[in-house]
């Protein structure tokens, strides 16, 4: 199992789909969830993973259930727990197990293809920014000085265009004062709780990524009530646990509006119609799998179309930014290197 444990370091998605993964193998086989950690004990080769496998299995021996057994490790999210605690009452445990792995792998997809698309835009700018500031603070001073000192009259073009490249330089080099005291301003806060809080309130209030976070909350609340409907869980309290894994403040009144609709004895698609959860066509396709008992494999379409369609969104915002990029950076290159060549024409010119 590839887990990298430290006390009170909870499990990352990728480790917490290789656990879930390996024990949704194991459970539908008949083994206990105590065999089932045993078994993972003995394969594991990793002395993190082996330390905390031994940590569950104690437990399991001291009569603990499965799901107070992973609480005490205090390394596996709450939802989680939640998940496992509500999967062992209903007697299943292993359709759980098997969901939860899924929704981990999803996670982990949608890290990596946020990754994928930020990475090189990222590196692109950092690039431009590089090579922006040799070219502004070591080459352009050096052929100011060479012009001073072979007393060159330039020509009013040239003035202006040297002049402008000092003011390039100035403000490329505030700029890049300013984001390096952005960054580490939001670093510092990000580590604070409250101020850890704040950051993500901001970011999925702000008018540029709201739409962004809305959309992975979608996805990852319509993974969750995949599981949910699978498991055989009470639909109410499945909702509770669905916004745990959604994190999105926009969405919470709107599940308190469905659970509240769920009491008033509406059914599941009607009260997510009447809270506004969900589009118009992803509304009917939960109708018609309500109808035919096969709704979380109906969530599961959402969810994944909610994932493509973000990412993809993002994508498509990205691949307009590079060209920009391009084009403001060619344009800034070209005026630095117009503020050199022009005067050096006319110095070859008065020579001649």
């Amino acid at each position: 199992m590839g887990i990298n444990m430290k006390k009170t370091k909870m499990l990352t998605h990728t480790e917490l789909a290789s656990f879930c993964g390996e024990l949704a193998l194991l459970l539908p086989a008949g083994i206990t969830p105590y065999d089932a950690i045993l078994c993972m004990q003995e394969d594991s080769s990793s002395p993190q993973a082996k330390k905390l496998l031994e940590q569950i299995s104690a437990s399991l021996r001291e009569g603990l259930s499965f799901y107070e057994a992973l609480s005490a490790s205090k390394v596996f999210p709450d939802y989680m727990t939640s998940m496992i605690m509500l999967g062992e009452q209903s007697g299943n445990l292993d359709i759980i197990m098997r969901k939860l792995a899924a929704y981990y792998d999803q996670q982990c997809s949608i890290a990596s293809s946020i990754k994928s698309a930020i990475s090189y835009p990222l590196i692109m700018i950092i690039l431009m920014l590089f090579i922006l500031i040799v070219l502004l603070t070591k080459v352009l001073p050096i052929f100011q000085q060479v012009f001073v000192q072979l007393g060159s009259d330039l020509s009013s073009v040239s003035r202006r265009l040297m002049s402008l490249g000092t003011l390039i330089r100035s403000i490329s080099i505030g700029l890049i004062v300013f984001i390096m005291l952005a960054s580490v301003l939001i670093f510092i806060i990000s580590l604070n709780n409250s101020g850890r809080k704040k950051l993500i309130h901001f970011l999925h209030t702000f008018a540029l990524t709201r739409n962004f976070y809305l959309g992975i909350a979608y996805s990852r609340f319509a993974g969750a009530l995949a599981i949910v409907c699978a498991g055989g869980i009470d639909i109410y309290e499945g909702l509770i646990l669905a916004g745990k894994l959604a994190g999105n403040e926009l969405m919470d009144d709107k599940i308190s509006q469905c659970r509240n609709r769920l009491l008033r004895g509406d059914d599941l698609p009607s009260a997510m119609k009447e809270s506004s959860i969900f589009q118009a066509k992803e509304l009917r396709m939960l109708q018609v799998g309500y109808r035919s008992g096969n709704t979380d494999t109906v969530f599961d379409t959402i969810s994944t179309r909610y994932e493509e369609k973000t990412i993809s969104h993002l994508q498509k915002i990205i691949g307009a930014i590079e060209p920009t990029l391009v084009i403001l950076f060619s344009l800034m290159v070209g005026l630095i290197l117009l503020s050199v060549i022009m005067p050096l024409i006319g110095i070859m010119s008065s020579i001649g």
